[in-house]
């Protein structure tokens, strides 16, 4: 199942410390809270006003709109109804180091001259 997601603006909840957008699944909507920790990791303070943390929001919407969707599919609990997005969701959307790139990447692209075959199926 996937998430569609309003577009509406961005609310800023002070109770919660939070900035709320809403998605839509089949059959229900789930609120997405990006919590404090998340609007930190984009630079916000604590000192910004409302309207500047929901301006650093929506400059950083598809972010956390992808961090939501991932967290959704992995949900265990089949009637979710919030989603809070903290700065750990945030991270691990983030782009391995170089050095990390390179430990990953197969030993048969690293060497020259080694030329990999496709699959028999895929001929």
């Amino acid at each position: 199942m996937s998430l569609q997601f309003l577009g509406e603006t961005a609310v800023y909840l002070p109770q919660k410390d939070a900035i709320r957008i809403t998605a839509l699944t089949v059959g229900a909507h789930i609120g997405c809270l990006a919590t404090r920790s998340a609007l930190s990791a984009i630079g916000c303070t604590r000192e910004d006003t409302p309207r500047a943390l929901v301006d650093r929001f929506e400059q950083n919407r598809l972010l956390f709109e992808i961090a939501a969707m991932i967290k959704y599919r992995r949900s265990t609990n089949p009637k979710v109804a919030t989603i809070l997005i903290s700065d750990e969701d945030l991270k691990t959307l983030e782009p391995a180091p170089r050095d990390e790139i390179a430990v990953m990447t197969p030993v048969s692209a690293t060497v020259p001259g080694k030329v990999r075959r496709r699959p028999a199926h895929l001929r």
